[in-house]
Parts: structure tokens; sequence; C-alpha cells
């Protein structure tokens, strides 16, 4: 087997194991996602058949359109999920007929039309089959670093203006996980653009292939929990290694009937409850009625609580001080 196609089996063998682990996912959350799922598949499918073995010129041709089609549609899917993701407002729906609009004009033009890919031929130095760029392939280029230039910039936007504090994190992590496939895929078509021959096949297969799986994992909440806990400085990593401190020193019994440092379970129950109100608090952004909803208290009670969790506080850092000084 050609190493080259090592990238498309492995990434065509994760989308089978993103499907059968989190297919209820993308069955009932956004069409978008499962249009890109679908995109993803296909190119890589496509790929993985053109570079397989050598077929006729006809069928070649036809792999190519096809290829180019899906990554038409990745984009497509991939600027509508930020739209949705960004809650971007603004004509949002005259936006979403453009869009649509645009992705008939180019796939029509793709399959009855040579002016976008006039032909066929061997990517220099291998034997690997690429495109013969027609008079406009430059629209297919520029769409694709055009949407996906928007679609960044909507992912932004959502990050930082969204109300929502699950949506901008769900906005952070999906502008994370394209950042790969998305630099690959810019720096392929500037060097197409000045005369390189390169191919986006192959590069391509599991830099999506990731990109779709964090996505996909990241629809459910407390999947994202899990995810934003391995950011660095993310306010969710920082409650996980408290919570995990604060659970070893339970477990960590002192049996010496003579230390001071005995169990003390009221103690550390609070101290947990504590971490948690200051965390939801902090998500959001100190609004206590907010708070005091989630987690199902009164705003009075939060009070108490947050003064509770002040005065633990400052004992602590109290008591490392003699302890610091002794």
């Amino acid at each position: 087997m050609d190493w080259f196609l090592i990238p498309s089996i492995t990434a065509i063998i994760f989308k089978i194991v993103i499907f059968l682990r989190y297919q209820s996912s993308l069955r009932s959350e956004t069409f978008n996602l499962c249009v890109l799922f679908l995109a993803v598949f296909l190119l890589n499918v496509v790929e993985l058949i053109a570079l397989g073995q050598s077929h006729s010129d006809a069928t070649t041709l036809v792999l190519l359109i096809a290829y180019h089609s899906s990554a038409i549609f990745i984009v497509h899917a991939f600027l509508n999920i930020a739209l949705d993701y960004s809650n971007f407002i603004w004509n949002a729906q005259k936006i979403k007929l453009a869009l649509n609009f645009v992705l008939a004009a180019l796939t029509v033009a793709l399959v009855f039309s040579r002016n976008l890919i006039a032909d066929w031929t061997i990517l220099a130095g291998s034997y690997i089959p690429t495109k013969e760029a027609g008079s406009l392939y430059w629209l297919f280029q520029f769409y694709t670093l055009g949407g996906i230039a928007f679609a960044v910039g909507l992912l932004i936007y959502g990050m930082n203006t969204h109300e929502s504090n699950l949506q901008r994190r769900q906005c952070m992590v999906f502008l994370l996980a394209s950042a790969t496939p998305v630099l690959i895929t810019a720096m392929i078509i500037i060097l197409q653009a000045v005369g390189l021959p390169l191919s986006a096949g192959i590069f391509m297969s599991l830099a999506s292939t990731v990109m779709l799986a964090v996505i996909v994992y990241a629809e459910e909440k407390s999947r994202l929990f899990k995810l934003m806990t391995l950011l660095p400085y993310s306010n969710e990593r920082k409650l996980h290694n408290q919570l995990l401190e604060q659970i070893t020193e339970c477990v960590s019994v002192n049996d010496d009937p003579d230390s001071r440092n005995q169990l003390n379970l009221k103690d550390m129950m609070k101290a947990l409850e504590g971490t948690v109100v200051e965390h939801v608090l902090h998500y959001y952004q100190g609004n206590q009625k907010m708070t005091a909803s989630a987690l199902g208290v009164s705003e009075a009670t939060l009070s108490r609580r947050v003064r509770g969790a002040s005065q633990r506080k400052t004992s602590d850092t109290d008591q490392d001080s003699i302890r610091i000084t002794q």
C-alpha cells in the first residue's frame, strides 16, 4: 500500500468511529453539522479512490470535480455553523440565502463547465492526479479563502460578544479546532496562486477529521466542559485543578490521632461548595441572579455562600502565612 493512502484510510476510519460514537449529536443538532460531516467524509472517500489506483481520463476528471464540490460544501457548512454559533443577526437570513445561491452556482459551474477545472494532470514529481485550472478557477480560490476568513471573523465575533457563556466557549473551541485545516488550506491556495505545484489532498484528510471530531464532541455541554479543562489558563481548567486538589486532600486521610490535620468532612464539603460557587459566579460574570438560578438556590443563600467562601479563603491565607513565618 502506498504511504500517501494511509492518511485517507485513517481519516475514514476515524469518521466511522465518530459517527458510531456520537451519532446522536449528528442527528439531533444542527443540520449544517451533518452537512459538514457528509462533505468531509465524501472528500476523503473521493481522495482515496483517486489515489488508490489509476483511472481513465473521464473518471479522473469526475473524481476531481467531486473532490472540489465536496470542498465547496465544506466551506458552505463551515460558514453556516459559524453564523449559528456566533449569533450574528445582521441580515443573517439574507447572508444564508446568498451563500446558498453561491453554493449552487459554483457546483453547477464545476459540473457543467470547464471554466473552473479545465482538465487533469499529474502533479510534478509524483503520480498524484491534480486539476488543470480553468480561466475562472480563481473564483473557487476566492470563495474558499473568503469563506474561511468570514467564518473565522464570525467565530471571533461570537467569542467576544455572545450573551451565552456556553456559546462563547463553543465559538472558541470551534475556532481552535479549525485552525490547522484553515491554515493548511490558506497556505496551499496561496502557494498554488504563485505557481507552486501542490495538491490539497493528503494534507487535509486528518486535519479535517480532527476538526470534525472536536466540533461534534463539543456539541454536548458536559463534553465541552471536558475540552475546556484541557485549555491552559481557562476557568474550567482552574476549577478542575482546584477540585482535584481538594478531593485529593479529602481522600488522603491522616489516621494519626496526634495529628492536627484530622479529617473534617464538614469543612471539606464547604471548601468544595465554595470553589463551585466561585466558578459559577465567575462564569456568569458576577451576576448573582443568574448564578443563584443555575445553582438552584436563592440569592440570599448564594450571598451567604460567597461570604463564607471568601472568609475561608482569607483564613487559609492567614494560616499559610503563619506556617511560612514559623
